[in-house]
């Protein structure tokens, strides 16, 4: 085990209680590598890396979606939070993550019927001058089907923070709830599911030394040229 998946499981050991059932398991990617624990991810699924992305694909074959309608009076809601470690690959610095969702759901009925999507993601960047930043996720407008139009529509969802400093390590914690409600007596019936999660990370090339020598001098090369204009 390298040195970078090592400091990535303890680094995701100090905000996750160890069990019988724990499972870490750490993800190669292009630009910095993810750990998690396995056994705790039931809604979301497990992650993949795109490029400078981690991808989730969850949907109601997972257990992410929430219904009501059709009998006593209803509010069935779903809610999942998942953790993982990111650690930058040397030469790199992570600077935030971007977060976009994804789903499907329909509704009808009178006033008291409809769904909502809702949470927030928590990036805590590990370092002396790191803390938490949290961000609300933000989504489009539910729009009511006619009677019995159960065709589904799409919404979507985007949260982001940017971290004070630029850290080689961070936590990231996704919160998510979907929510369906229809209350009796209309015929009333409400479905929303979770699609897809995508959280796009914020890493930065460090600078060799030599660009930094280069920076400084042009920098001085230009001031020179302006001391000597204004003379």
């Amino acid at each position: 085990m390298t040195c970078k998946k090592i400091l990535a499981a303890l680094a995701l050991a100090l905000g996750v209680q160890t069990g019988a059932s724990a499972a870490i398991v750490t993800i190669d990617g292009d630009f910095f590598d993810i750990s998690f624990d396995n056994s705790v991810f039931d809604l979301f699924g497990s992650p993949t890396i795109v490029g400078d992305a981690v991808v989730w694909t969850p949907s109601a074959d997972t257990g992410f979606a929430a219904e009501a309608g059709f009998g006593s009076p209803q509010v069935k809601k779903v809610s999942d939070t998942v953790t993982i470690t990111i650690v930058a690959d040397p030469g790199y610095k992570l600077t935030g993550s971007s977060l976009t969702e994804s789903g499907n759901y329909y509704y009808f009925g009178d006033a008291t019927v409809g769904v909502k999507a809702a949470g927030d993601l928590r990036m805590t960047g590990l370092g002396p001058l790191a803390g938490p930043v949290v961000s609300t996720l933000t989504t489009s407008a539910f729009v009511k089907n006619d009677n019995f139009d159960f065709d589904t529509q799409n919404w979507s969802g985007s949260a982001s923070v940017v971290l004070g400093t630029q850290v080689s390590s961070a936590t990231v914690s996704i919160y998510n709830l979907l929510a369906a409600w229809a209350i009796p007596p209309d015929v009333q019936s409400a479905y929303i599911e979770k699609r897809n999660v995508t959280l796009s990370v914020g890493v930065v090339p460090i600078p060799e030394p030599s660009t930094w020598a280069m920076l400084g001098l042009g920098v001085g090369m230009i001031g020179f040229a302006i001391r000597r204009k204004m003379r």
